[in-house]
């Protein structure tokens, strides 16, 4: 089997990840897609099933709802237990070099590598996705092309079907001509990636309305190098370092970090994780922040790039 596994706590938002395995059946098929209450018959070995399964998928998403890091049994935390099959699934992923992506549901943050198991310690450092109920469509079709390029029965699509996609999606027309016998050469696929980078590459400016009534005028000033976004993005016109950003053909995703400075109280790290879309001469944006006192509803807008 060539596909996706779903991890998940059945009783940490297993909704969502019925919700999640519907939406990727419908964009890799069914039989692409194992999710244990699905795919495991009645009488068949739990354990030998799931390791089966683990060996032969390309690449798995650990569901993270509010309870996944803190669930307990017996007074003790599941995650501590060697047993725990959430752990050993991870465990296995991670030890045999699958992709492993988390993504976190029901307003979940995610858990620090002190918070983990020495095991499973590495799944802080992944890249993760927030999946939201107002914006699934948009958050599930997000995850989906960035799962895209790690199937191999995905990379069935050829560079001709490839460009057309990323011309179309970021709006430079212009660049078609030049793209479609981009596959003849390794030199027109470099061409192309030039011109994707110089579609992101610079400085964009935008009016942020704040859920909390500010309103700032912020700067983002940003490259692209080998698939990573590098750069900063301002947060209350503070210049933030970017971390962990990608583009998938014109979906960008990055993260950036402030500090809460409460009376009395030690300074808490608060993550702001940035999505969206990019257009000619525009960003569309929607802003989730996490970690703090306060919680903060996603804010979205635009920012449109500074002309030279």
């Amino acid at each position: 089997m060539s596909g996706l596994f779903i991890s998940y706590r059945r009783d940490d938002q297993a909704g969502f990840a019925g919700r999640l395995a519907d939406a990727l059946g419908s964009a890799f098929g069914a039989n692409n897609v194992f999710r244990d209450i699905d795919d495991i018959h009645p009488g068949e070995d739990f354990v030998a099933a799931l390791t089966k399964q683990l060996h032969s998928i390309d690449v798995m998403l650990v569901v993270i709802g509010p309870g996944w890091l803190t669930a307990r049994r017996n007074g003790i935390r599941r995650l501590d237990e060697p047993e725990d099959f959430v752990r050993q699934e991870i465990q296995v992923a991670l030890d045999s070099g699958k992709a492993v992506l988390p993504v976190l549901v029901g307003g979940a943050a995610m858990p620090a590598e002190d918070d983990l198991p020495a095991t499973i310690g590495a799944l802080a450092r992944r890249q993760a996705f927030i999946l939201s109920d107002p914006g699934w469509s948009s958050d599930v079709t997000r995850l989906t092309e960035s799962i895209k390029p790690l199937l191999p029965f995905q990379q069935r699509f050829s560079l001709r079907q490839r460009i057309a996609w990323v011309v179309t999606g970021i709006g430079l027309i212009a660049l078609l001509a030049t793209s479609l016998n981009a596959y003849r050469s390794e030199s027109s696929a470099d061409q192309l990636a030039t011109e994707i980078a110089s579609a992101l590459n610079g400085r964009w400016t935008a009016q942020v309305n704040y859920d909390w009534g500010a309103v700032h005028q912020e700067t983002f000033d940003l490259r692209l190098e080998n698939g990573e976004i590098h750069g900063t993005a301002s947060y209350l016109r503070v210049a933030r370092s970017v971390e962990q950003g990608q583009l998938r053909a014109e979906h960008l995703s990055f993260i950036t970090h402030s500090q809460e400075m409460m009376n009395d109280a030690p300074n808490l790290v608060i993550t702001h994780r940035y999505r969206g879309m990019l257009k000619p001469g525009e960003l569309h944006l929607v802003l989730e922040s996490s970690g703090g006192q306060t919680t903060h509803t996603p804010v979205e807008f635009i920012a449109r790039r500074v002309e030279k």
